[in-house]
């Protein structure tokens, strides 16, 4: 019997644009002001820039993990932190190589040992990551929308930050955390919206 096509539409797929040059501070500028994202994510970053004795500029003293904050802000101490902890890299990379370490950040916290820390498998730590988009970014929305034994497609709608940067770096650290070097590749769908193929 002949194995389906997967994904059922593969058109549009195209390896994230890593050379391609990225305004910062024009991603920041189209943010909506009334989304926000929970503090979980910034206080590893904030505690290791403190800890090599870089200074980012924006951050407060302290993230609480689950007190919500400007996604704005967010974006901006990201940028910040892309230029103090990996100057050598383009900003694209090391936005990349920050949201690889979303997954060991969420598990740093009770709710994330409970929803990452129980996932079996790549296919259940992908879920897994998907599901803390809709509790931690407001008001986003992500999910699996198909798989395949050693694929998937993740889509993400209303994350207006980052889509072909950092969020390609977050969907490779949910493969790694579950043992796997996969690849990524995007379909933008909409400025805040894409589908991320993954594969493992």
């Amino acid at each position: 019997m002949a194995r389906s096509a997967f994904p059922s539409d593969p058109s549009g797929f195209a390896d994230p644009p890593w050379n391609a040059p990225l305004d910062a501070q024009a991603a920041i500028r189209a943010i909506p002001e009334s989304s926000t994202i929970a503090g979980m994510y910034l206080e590893p970053l904030v505690r290791e820039a403190r800890r090599l004795g870089r200074a980012l500029p924006s951050a407060r003293q302290r993230y609480v993990a689950f007190q919500f904050y400007p996604l704005r802000e967010h974006v901006t101490v990201l940028v910040e932190g892309t230029q103090a902890l990996f100057p050598e890299l383009s900003m694209r990379e090391a936005l990349r190589k920050l949201g690889r370490g979303a997954p060991r950040a969420l598990v740093q916290t009770t709710l994330g040992k409970i929803v990452l820390g129980t996932a079996e498998g790549v296919l259940q730590s992908l879920d897994a990551i998907a599901k803390t988009y809709n509790t931690n970014i407001k008001p986003a929305h992500a999910e699996i929308v198909e798989s395949a034994p050693q694929a998937a497609v993740v889509r993400l709608e209303r994350v207006p930050f980052l889509l072909d940067s950092h969020h390609v770096g977050v969907l490779e650290g949910a493969m790694s955390y579950a043992g796997v070097r996969g690849t990524v590749k995007i379909r933008m769908r909409a400025a805040d919206a894409a589908d991320f193929l993954c594969e493992w």
